[in-house]
């Protein structure tokens, strides 16, 4: 596997509420959008910043770090996963289990 060429660390999470990613701000709170996570500089602060983010179970599952190198708007992931993880799917979602559906139709499955 090649070695990442990232000179900071960003802690990620999922949101228990609904999956999304989530980084880590210097004030411990979550941000959305990887451009307001809080670049981590060392290893040892890393390992504190995901013990802390740990703590917050009720809130995010799963907490993890990657490198990242510093761009003028921010963070930027050095590895395709995290990019990918940050912008979202890279395919449209087509889900016909979505498609609204009329009252007469929920009514005729209903009494089926």
């Amino acid at each position: 596997m090649a070695r990442s060429r990232g000179t900071h660390f960003v802690v990620t999470a999922n949101s228990t509420d609904d999956g999304s990613a989530l980084y880590l701000r210097s004030d411990g709170s979550w941000a959305s959008q990887l451009c307001e996570a809080w670049p981590i500089v060392d290893e040892a602060q890393r390992d504190a910043a995901i013990a802390a983010a740990r703590t917050q179970e009720r809130h995010v599952c799963d907490p993890y770090a990657f490198k990242v190198v510093l761009a003028s708007r921010g963070p930027r992931a050095t590895n395709t996963r995290e990019r990918i993880r940050g912008t979202g799917p890279t395919t449209p979602l087509r889900r016909p289990d979505l498609a609204p559906i009329s009252i007469a139709t929920t009514a005729a499955r209903l009494s089926a």
